[in-house]
């Protein structure tokens, strides 16, 4: 019987610490999927979707990346702008400290209800995220069966961790 009773205890345990350990796994699970899909320049569902590249033409069609004239530089050359962001990443900014929207992302755990809320003070990030007002859509945050995965295994982890004490 007390092998019974042992149970009982470890899944009493269980019971108790797994929604809060959980709340968090996603948290931290959900914060690392948005810093991935900055990494990888797309958003990551079954597959990776690149984002769409910067404009490098303007209205009429010309390359605005490189020099027109040998009036400043060689002509075709990269300028001033064009170096800038030749080898930058998409969605960081030069010469503002770079990640400054990708590292804005916080993550709030509410108890009561059992959620985990995601946002930005960025009032520019929906935007981005959704493609609004013009803007190519950039998606770095919304469902995903590759964070549901990898939810999904660090919960069972740390169940299993918890089920050997």
């Amino acid at each position: 019987m007390a092998d019974l009773s042992e149970l009982q205890k470890l899944l009493d345990r269980a019971a108790h610490e797994m929604p809060n350990n959980v709340l968090r796994i996603i948290g931290v699970e959900g914060k690392n999927f948005i810093a991935k899909n900055f990494r990888d320049e797309g958003f990551t569902d079954t597959s990776t979707q690149k984002w769409e590249e910067r404009k490098t033409e303007d209205k009429q069609g010309r390359d605005i990346t490189r020099y027109r004239t040998s009036r400043r530089g060689k002509a075709g050359n990269l300028n001033r702008y064009g170096s800038k962001n030749k080898d930058r990443a998409i969605l960081t900014g030069f010469g503002t400290g770079g990640d400054k929207l990708k590292n804005s992302f916080r993550y709030k755990i509410s108890l009561g209800s059992s959620q985990v809320s995601f946002y930005t003070y960025k009032e520019y990030a929906q935007r981005h995220n959704e493609g609004l007002d013009g803007m190519p859509k950039r998606q770095f945050m919304g469902k995903s069966n590759y964070l549901n995965t990898q939810i999904s295994n660090k919960v069972k982890k740390e169940l299993d961790k918890l089920l050997k004490k």
